[in-house]
C-alpha cells in the first residue's frame, strides 16, 4: 500500500490533471482489499465470488474469478460489448461445468455398475475438453486485456 507520506510526496510532483488521467488508467488496491479500477469500478470479494459494481450505475457483475472481474472490466471501460458479455458468460460457464464434474467424480465413485461408471467417465471426459475450451478462451480475453492496460498506461506516463 502507498503510505500518506508518499502521496502527499507525489500530489507535489505530479498536477491534478495528471493524476486525474493516471487514475482513469489505474487499479489500486484499497485498504479493505477491494480494488479500484479506472475511477469507475469497484470489485469487491463477497461470498466467494467477486462483484463489480459501477460508479454511478445500479447494478452488479460477480465472477467466479477476480482476473476475469479485471477484464470484463477494461472490456466495459472501452464498450466493447461482445467481449465484455462473452468474459461474463465463460466466467459463468466454467463455475457449472465445475458443477457438474464434481457431481459426475461424487456419480463416478459410488456407482456399482460398469455401465454407470463408463457413462459417467464419458461425461467427465467431455466437461474436462469443455473446461479447457473455457480456460483458453478467458485466457485470450485477460492477455488482450492485460496488453490494453499496459499500453494505455505507456501512452499515458511518457
Amino acid at each position: 500500500m502507498i503510505s500518506d507520506k508518499l502521496l502527499r510526496k507525489l500530489a507535489k510532483t505530479i498536477n491534478e490533471a495528471e493524476r486525474k488521467q493516471l487514475s482513469e488508467l489505474s487499479i489500486i488496491q484499497q485498504p479493505d482489499g477491494s480494488y479500484l479500477l479506472f475511477s469507475k469500478y469497484y470489485i469487491k470479494k463477497y461470498d466467494g465470488y467477486y462483484v463489480v459494481e459501477m460508479d454511478k450505475i445500479a447494478g452488479t457483475k460477480s465472477f467466479n474469478v477476480l482476473k476475469n472481474a479485471v477484464a470484463w472490466c477494461t472490456y466495459d471501460k472501452r464498450n466493447r460489448i461482445y467481449e465484455s458479455k462473452r468474459l461474463y458468460e465463460l466466467d459463468n460457464k466454467l463455475s457449472s461445468v465445475d458443477a457438474a464434474m464434481l457431481v459426475h467424480q461424487r456419480l463416478v465413485k459410488k456407482s456399482k455398475k460398469l455401465e454407470e461408471k463408463l457413462i459417467y467417465l464419458a461425461k467427465l471426459g467431455e466437461e474436462k475438453m469443455e473446461k479447457k475450451q473455457i480456460i483458453d478462451e478467458l485466457d485470450s480475453y485477460v492477455t488482450s486485456s492485460k496488453i490494453w492496460q499496459t499500453n494505455q498506461f505507456n501512452m499515458k506516463s511518457a
